[in-house]
């Protein structure tokens, strides 16, 4: 096997351990074990493996540019986050170029590319897949985890998460302290580790409140839109008899449930109750307001502004994984 062969992927594979590691090793940045120097380098030397100059020199010849990945800009959740981002970017003389993936993996790596073509210093990311463990470049992911998508990823990577199963928990409490009947769930997309953690939650509240958890009593939209908030609920008051409770897995969702609800003459909350997740500002604005699960969307950009900042200065991160506490907000829709 000679250079044109070789990869720092089958490099990882041959020694052991993961692409990070290996990239780590070869520009002798971070922190692994001897053990696991000695034999990426032996291999190295087997093979006679040259390094890609170009991606080496990414860190060399860095413009202070951040790459800001989201799945959808038009979101409010995670444009209250990128605004975030920005202003402390821009505070530490950094710009930021960002980028809409429409929750597709592969438009999210073309991305990445580009990205780096631009010669950014790091990379933010909202989003599950792994696209940048062998590239050589600080990235911090949010909201979401890589492992969901990529088990075998080792625990180096940086991540900065809301607490969700706590989430699910309080908002499935909140329903079942104040509901009789039946309690459903709008989610949009339930393979994503963000829901599954709010599902897990909501599970246990209701189990914990002596209610059945059925999982056939939710819906799985599109998108999480007002459109298809209002779509999924006309679907389940088509569908579950009994219904008085339902818990959107994101405001939008919620509030296109609850205009919905109310332009079918049904009264909120005293027939149904409705609770979201994410706390955007239209909550407040709609009649009546949303009860919903807070995220501190502040600290959540400021946070892995801070990161990312301290990645590309090559400051030790002690603690990899961020999970930020939520709150129950209510108001007037349970």
């Amino acid at each position: 096997m000679n250079n044109g062969k070789l990869s720092v992927k089958d490099i990882a594979e041959m020694a052991g351990t993961s692409v990070a590691t290996v990239s780590r090793v070869i520009n002798q940045n971070g922190r692994f074990s001897r053990e696991t120097e000695k034999r990426v380098r032996d291999i190295i030397e087997q093979y006679n493996y040259q390094p890609n100059q170009l991606a080496r020199g990414l860190r060399v010849q860095r413009t202070r540019v951040i790459g800001i990945l989201v799945p959808d800009i038009t979101n409010a959740f995670f444009a209250g986050i990128t605004k975030e981002v920005q202003s402390v970017l821009m505070s530490h003389g950094y710009m930021t170029l960002i980028c809409s993936t429409n929750e597709n993996i592969e438009e999210a790596k073309k991305q990445v590319r580009m990205l780096l073509g631009q010669k950014v210093s790091g990379i933010i990311y909202i989003g599950e897949a792994e696209i940048t463990d062998d590239l050589n470049i600080p990235t911090v992911y949010i909201d979401r985890d890589p492992r969901n998508t990529c088990p075998e990823l080792e625990d180096d990577f940086e991540l900065i998460e809301c607490d969700n199963i706590q989430g699910g928990y309080l908002a499935g409490r909140e329903l079942a302290r104040k509901s009789a009947g039946k309690i459903a769930y709008v989610c949009y997309n339930r393979n994503l580790s963000t829901v599954k953690k709010r599902l897990q939650g909501f599970e246990q509240a209701l189990k914990e409140a002596g209610l059945s958890y059925d999982p056939d009593l939710g819906v799985a939209a599109k998108e999480a839109t007002m459109e298809e908030g209002a779509k999924a609920t006309e679907y389940l008051l088509g569908h579950v008899e009994g219904l008085d409770g339902i818990f959107y897995l994101s405001d939008m969702l919620a509030i296109g449930g609850l205009n919905y609800l109310l332009s079918q003459g049904i009264q909120v909350p005293e027939q149904i109750r409705l609770i979201g997740f994410d706390d955007i500002k239209l909550c407040e604005a709609v009649h009546p307001g949303l009860t919903t699960i807070h995220q501190p969307v502040d600290a959540i950009g400021h946070l892995a502004a801070e990161r990312i900042l301290a990645m590309i200065n090559g400051e030790e991160i002690r603690l990899k994984r961020q999970r930020i506490p939520v709150r129950l907000i209510t108001r007037s829709t349970t």
